[in-house]
């Protein structure tokens, strides 16, 4: 048995046993699906129990129910544009899975071009993909057009765009890359467009500016974030773009990086507390919130990318958050909620399989894994 085959047997078995209401599907790209004569028996599938080549083929398939689950596996080469219209959980690997320490057996990342939730999908989640682009000026961006989505542990290069009239969307733990210069959220373009309602944006890495209202850039005009809590906000730095902008009825513990930063934050008395940035103009000092013009030295030194947004031991942002934890996105009472290097889902992580060699008798096979929070 290869041990791409035996490593997803084995984080099956740990995760789902005892779901017995809910299935978990495999979705592997190099997989030989076509639905009709091959159902991906390269990856161990069957006409019963396919391996699916692409998610698309998974939502189509008349037993994959609304609360399944799709475990999307890492691979060299980019998933297609995908569209959901039942309630699923869809999992992948996680990223930079190079950068940090006993991340995964093989190091290949669930890379999909875009994703798109529609009507069936509400309450659905993604986590641990990277959203990166395949060519398309449409790619590296989710789009949400039904409520209760989550988004939590992805890497997305572009944004998050919203349908219009939306409630209850998550936005948790991801990191934004700057690998295109954007916005982190964006409208779907219609002009009578109406903004989601608690948005919940916590304990994000975000290289990206969040301004969220009319007109785009620079807004007078401040549409909701319900709570935003706990980010580290490391966007461009220049005096003509505005880092920050929208209202919210949560603002606290985060650290904003850029020197010149711009922030234009509409909340009420106190809302802004426990924050950190380089000038007073940002949060001012009073509740609990603190200038530090050398920023970087908050953090710890690290060659991984995500990695170098942890806080020093004895730095202005450790343990003098709200709640006595670092501020920050590594920052928050419950471990589960903090941001996690490499977006791993809160599943087993088996890192290493390692043999000996088939003897006369078995197999001795070793599992290294550790358990993700």
């Amino acid at each position: 048995m290869k041990k791409s085959q035996l490593f997803m047997i084995i984080i099956m078995i740990i995760f789902f046993v005892g779901q017995a209401k809910a299935a978990i599907w495999r979705v592997n790209n190099k997989s030989n699906y076509n639905g009709s004569t091959l159902y991906g028996e390269n990856f161990g599938g069957s006409a019963a129990y396919p391996v699916f080549a692409q998610i698309n083929q998974a939502v189509a398939f008349g037993i994959v129910n609304s609360g399944d689950t799709l475990h999307v596996e890492g691979s060299t080469t980019i998933y297609d544009f995908s569209t959901i219209t039942k309630r699923l959980a869809i999992i992948g690997t996680g990223y930079l899975l190079t950068e940090n320490q006993n991340t995964s057996n093989t190091t290949l990342e669930t890379k999909l071009s875009r994703i798109v939730f529609n009507a069936g999908a509400e309450s659905s989640q993604l986590v641990g993909v990277s959203v990166v682009s395949g060519g398309n000026v449409a790619d590296a961006t989710v789009y949400v057009n039904v409520n209760g989505v989550t988004v939590k542990r992805c890497r997305i290069d572009n944004g998050i765009e919203f349908g219009s009239g939306l409630v209850d969307i998550y936005i948790l733990q991801n990191y934004f890359s700057n690998t295109i210069v954007s916005n982190a959220l964006f409208t779907n373009g219609n002009v009578s467009f109406i903004p989601p309602t608690e948005i919940t944006f916590n304990n994000n890495i975000c290289r990206k500016t969040l301004v969220w209202g009319t007109p785009a850039t620079n807004p007078t005009t401040f549409w909701p974030i319900l709570q935003c809590n706990n980010n580290v906000f490391d966007g461009p730095d220049n005096l003509a773009t505005t880092n920050l902008a929208f209202s919210t009825g949560e603002f606290k513990n985060n650290i904003l990086m850029p020197v010149n930063a711009k922030v234009n934050i509409s909340a009420s008395a106190g809302v802004i507390a426990y924050n950190i940035g380089t000038l007073s103009t940002q949060f001012g000092t009073a509740d609990n919130n603190v200038v530090v013009p050398a920023i970087t030295s908050l953090f710890i030194t690290s060659t991984s990318t995500d990695g170098a947004y942890q806080i020093a031991n004895g730095s202005q942002a450790n343990n003098t958050g709200s709640d006595g934890t670092d501020r920050g996105a590594f920052g928050g009472a419950a471990v589960i909620n903090r941001y996690t290097l490499s977006g791993l889902a809160a599943i087993p992580a088996i890192y290493q399989i390692t043999t000996t060699g088939a003897t006369s008798t078995n197999l001795p096979v070793t599992i290294s894994a550790r358990t993700i929070k």
